[in-house]
């Protein structure tokens, strides 16, 4: 990988770190060991091998991923192996390469001693190359299945993770390894039938002393579901617990303190969420659904060992969330009718958890910090769609919505608003014959916008947004097909009001979109493909009660992609991009060269108001090869960039036409993008 990365930037790239591999070698060793040294060596070993991995050069970043996924019976054993890797590439204004690297490894291999027992093996292995950090776990379990469809397993063996500790002074922060015992315990209900409901139910346990430090993870999930006639009732509920203790050199709230090699930050997470579903039958093709979700999160930081002279902060976090919705559902020949009606609530709460041990004055300055981000939001919505068919070929889609959103906040957050929303589309689509299909569709929008707080009463808004987007889709022969559409859109944002001695930020967008693509098959295996846009934008200063405006800027896009496909198990494409876009800018810099009488140049630059083009264009090309479970694709493409000026207002008569010049001829740069993707089964 890193060779092909260093051939196309021209700058040497290094290597991965020799501890991760390391880890891994050791880590796969022991487990090789123990997998054969219990597997039946008469046996004869079956294998899968899946390998997927892609490289992309965009603009400043190199990135390549690769997955690998092995599935092999090796005697009585059974085996699954993933490991994913991805590695980022930056090259930063300095000219040098910053590197990310991940890789993650999971292995477990199984083994049947008795009809209802057997033996397991875990291992993980993560690490991440910028943050310095891994962690490794290695368990070995029972599992139990004392009928058919419940398993039980449980695990105990060892975990260790590296970190960076505190910093001290000026010092690179050392890296802190913790390991210790690990405990694993999971049970796993398959869906079956009781009592009329098909219930399932999963549970996972996991648990690392990894002194001075502690890691958990706790999963419960739980479904039931069950059908009365034409009826039916849906629940699910999830309830997870996470911690993670860290060596946090500066957090939140505890920027500054005094933290010693010892400090841990402990982060507790719980989070349940449940929903319940019901589906009943009113009359024939009428139904009436309803619906509500629930999610509460509670979130803890606590500082176990920080030293006794400092003065840390330890927060409680608390989310609650609910949703319910009611509709109707009706279903005809030819008409689907749906209605719903939405509400919801949430609520945020941030408090610190030892004020008591504080010192008042660092109480009300963290307490005013938090309380800047609580909320509570209530939302009532009512929407509704009609699908129907008036002729044979002639087919309409209507859908709407109101929505109503009360967002309060605390006296110190000045983002206490109001909010209406409401949107209508309308489509109407008709068949001409197998060949031809036009389509019509228009949509509108309301948004209005209250801030409650006088402070930021002055940003109170009105959004109205009309699009009308026709299309149509002709197929004039097996080897042709052509698709145009149009769009025209107009956006207009006003203030409710304006404060004395400013002036109205009234502004409107008006949009003409022209799209195409025509697809033709020129021979056998052999397509052409041309896709055309073309965007004017207008952009001016409103004034709503004339309905007028003062146009202040006009952006101007054109885009063509002509391409030519052949091959079938290999197919080959080859093409031309070409994108330009001009607009207007009230800052343009011009760098320019002045000769002088003893013949060398001097560097000079100007700014003024000008109009701007910006020009890309360049070849593409693709390469896709397809045998069996075997796939190769290879997708690059040329950007030569260029950036070019023109002028408004007065120059300085002596260098005037240089300037003009510089402007003309621009910056120019050339822009290298590249993907190659493979992926195979053995």
């Amino acid at each position: 990988m890193y060779s092909v990365v260093a051939h196309l930037s021209g700058r040497p790239v290094r290597p991965i770190t020799t501890m991760h591999g390391a880890f891994c070698s050791r880590w796969l060793l022991i487990v090789c060991i123990l997998v054969l040294g219990f597997s039946d060596k008469r046996s004869r070993a079956q294998s899968s091998l899946q390998q997927e991995t892609e490289f992309a050069r965009e603009v400043n970043r190199y990135r390549w991923s690769s997955v690998t996924v092995w599935n092999a019976d090796l005697g009585p054993w059974q085996i699954d192996m993933t490991n994913r890797f991805i590695s980022d590439a930056y090259l930063q204004f300095d000219n040098r390469l910053r590197f990310r690297d991940e890789d993650r490894l999971n292995f477990t291999a199984v083994r049947p001693i008795r009809p209802r027992f057997g033996a397991s093996i875990h291992g993980d292995l993560d690490w991440f190359g910028s943050g310095r950090a891994s962690s490794q776990s290695l368990l070995f379990g029972v599992q139990m299945n004392p009928f058919a469809a419940l398993k039980l397993e449980t695990a105990v063996g060892v975990g260790s993770d590296r970190r960076p500790g505190i910093v001290q002074g000026d010092q690179r922060a050392p890296s802190r390894v913790d390991t210790g015992p690990a405990v694993a315990v999971s049970v796993d209900l398959e869906p079956r039938e009781i009592q009329g409901y098909r219930i399932s139910f999963y549970s996972d346990a996991a648990w690392q002393r990894i002194a001075p430090r502690r890691v958990g993870d706790l999963t419960l999930a739980a479904a039931a579901a069950r059908s009365f006639g034409s009826g039916r009732l849906e629940s699910r509920a999830r309830y997870s617990s996470r911690r993670r203790d860290t060596y946090q050199a500066a957090s939140f709230l505890n920027r500054g303190q005094i933290r010693d090699p010892e400090s841990i930050e402990a982060t507790t997470s719980d989070t349940l969420d449940a929903n319940v579903l019901i589906q009943i039958p009113v009359i024939s093709g009428l139904r009436v659904i309803a619906q509500a979700d629930v999610r509460l999160n509670q979130r803890r930081i606590r500082t176990p060992r920080a030293p006794e002279e400092s003065i840390t902060f330890e927060t409680n976090f608390a989310r609650q969330a609910f949703t319910g919705q009611f509709g109707l559902h009706y279903e005809h020949e030819r008409v689907d009718a749906q209605l719903r009606a939405e509400y919801g609530a949430i609520n945020e709460r941030r408090v610190l958890s030892n004020r008591d041990e504080l010192p008042p004055s660092e109480v009300a300055q963290k307490r005013t910090l938090l309380q800047q981000a609580d909320y509570d939001e209530g939302v009532f919505a009512v929407s509704g769609n009609v699908r129907g068919d008036i002729l044979p070929a002639l087919s309409f889609l209507f859908s709407g919505s109101s929505r109503i959103v009360r967002h309060d906040t605390p006296l110190v957050n000045l983002d206490d608003r109001d909010e209406v929303y409401h949107t209508a589309m309308f489509t109407l689509s008709h068949r001409r014959n197998r060949h031809l299909r036009v389509e019509a569709r228009m949509f509108g929008s309301y948004h209005h916008t209250v801030f409650l707080n006088a402070e930021r009463s002055a940003e109170n808004n009105i959004q109205r947004t009309l699009r009308l987007r026709p299309s149509m889709d002709w197929t004039p022969s097996s080897q042709t097909r052509i698709r145009l559409a149009s769009e025209v859109r107009a956006t207009y944002t006003t203030d409710d009001f304006v404060l004395p001695g400013r002036r109205s930020s009234d502004q409107s967008a008006r949009e003409m979109r022209l799209e195409s693509e025509i697809e033709h098959r020129l021979f056998s295996d052999t397509d052409l493909r041309l896709s055309a846009s073309f965007s004017d934008l207008r952009l001016g200063r409103l004034r709503w009660e004339e309905f007028t405006e003062i146009p202040f800027d006009t952006l101007r896009t054109y885009s063509a992609w002509l391409r030519i496909q052949s091959g079938r198990r290999l197919r080959g494409e080859l093409g031309w991009r070409t994108f330009l876009r001009s607009d207007y800018d009230r800052a343009v810099t011009i760098q320019y060269q002045l000769p002088n009488d003893e013949a060398t140049s001097t560097r000079g630059s100007i700014t003024r108001r000008g109009k701007r083009w910006i020009i890309q264009t360049g070849p593409s090309g693709a390469l896709y090869w397809v045998r069996g479970q075997t796939t190769l694709r290879l997708d690059a493409w040329a950007n030569w960039q260029q950036l070019r000026y023109r002028l408004y207002g007065q120059l300085p008569p002596a260098n005037a036409e240089i300037i003009r010049r510089a402007a003309r001829r621009g910056t120019r740069r050339l822009i290298p993008l590249i993907s190659l993707s493979a992926y195979w089964q053995l």
